[in-house]
């Protein structure tokens, strides 16, 4: 499967999810009392567009009063929390907190390095990082990967207004001090939209301050997705040849040898254990689930007449640069070389 379609897949369909799944029947709003919310992020596109969401909801209803990032994945700290910053003041949500995590996930064995979870600030994490074996280190730095979540497409710059709070290597709040202090005020809902290592050495290091967590809400993992070495249901004679069964993962980068693992999970299956096993009610939007959210040419040209907000042409121009950069007229017909879990329907 080529880089793009993967890329594709994972872009735009988390916020689709979110909304559906997650506001249509699990976040109920207690009479008076907002629902107050914290967002993890590794700020690749398809996030901006879940931040924009919980950026508009009624805030009598559903109050987002703080953004973590995940550095452990598609973004650069200093790019990833500029970014941010300005759609906050974009929205004029300049008193929503925000706080850089470290880089790599957690050892299989436990360990926390000291530069992983946002315990330093940026600055010393660059000089204490050690090891080769990163998860992010399968993310390419440039056109492709990184470079383009980091400054999506050229348009963070071009487009967004800046206001005052900038990146600050020496005054950044890390990840950790943000969620101490947001979820020791009273109850709170997670939403974990990348990978989990901020939230789970969160937990491990505060376990007194689990029982403020009203609910987690996360996007990852795969669910429908088999033994890629098993005879599948409906194909299960003695001759049949084994292969991929369910709904495939969404790697690009090892995606033969792991074809049905999902990023926000590889990345840190160590921290992923620890959320899910929290003791915390979850809730999980696999990735196998967004097969039922259609992103077809019709969607894609009513969008583009209907773009009366500056935060809506702020995503449809995301949308429209991935359709244009990455496949082109591919964008559309890519549905006929596609398994059928990742046609844009």
């Amino acid at each position: 499967m080529k880089a793009e379609e993967m890329l594709l897949q994972r872009n735009f369909w988390v916020v689709l999810v979110l909304i559906g799944v997650v506001f249509g029947a699990n976040l109920m709003v207690v009479k008076g009392l907002p629902r107050r919310i914290l967002l993890d992020t590794d700020v690749d596109t398809d996030d901006l567009s879940a931040l924009l969401y919980l950026l508009k909801l009624n805030r009598s209803e559903f109050e987002l009063e703080a953004v973590t990032i995940s550095t452990n994945a598609w973004t650069s700290a200093g790019h990833a929390v500029n970014q941010i910053y300005d759609i906050l003041y974009m929205m004029d949500r300049d008193d929503v907190a925000v706080g850089v995590g470290g880089e790599g996930g957690i050892l299989e064995d436990g360990t926390i390095q000291p530069n992983v979870g946002g315990y330093l600030s940026i600055i010393e994490q660059g000089l204490t990082t050690t090891g080769g074996c990163r998860y992010r280190q399968a993310i390419p730095v440039g056109v492709g990967g990184r470079l383009d979540a980091d400054t999506n497409y050229g348009l963070r710059k071009a487009f967004l207004p800046q206001g005052s709070r900038r990146y600050n290597p020496l005054q950044q709040p890390t990840a950790q001090q943000v969620m101490i202090d947001k979820i020791s005020e009273g109850p709170i809902n997670i939403f974990l939209i990348g990978s989990h290592t901020n939230f789970a050495i969160f937990l491990m290091s505060n376990p007194h301050l689990k029982k403020n967590v009203e609910h987690i809400y996360i996007m990852g993992g795969g669910i429908r997705s088999e033994n890629p070495t098993c005879c599948c249901t409906g194909n299960a004679s003695q001759s049949c040849t084994p292969r991929q069964c369910g709904d495939p993962g969404n790697l690009f980068t090892d995606y033969n040898s792991n074809p049905y693992a999902e990023f926000n999970i590889f990345g840190d299956p160590f921290a992923a254990y620890q959320v899910i096993h929290s003791g915390i009610p979850v809730t999980i939007i696999p990735l196998d689930a967004t097969d039922t959210i259609p992103v077809t040419k019709n969607f894609f040209e009513v969008f583009e007449q209907n773009q009366d907000t500056v935060e809506a042409q702020y995503i449809f121009q995301s949308l429209k640069i991935a359709r244009d950069y990455r496949l082109g007229d591919q964008f559309y017909t890519v549905i006929s070389e596609m398994p059928s879990s990742l046609q844009w329907r």
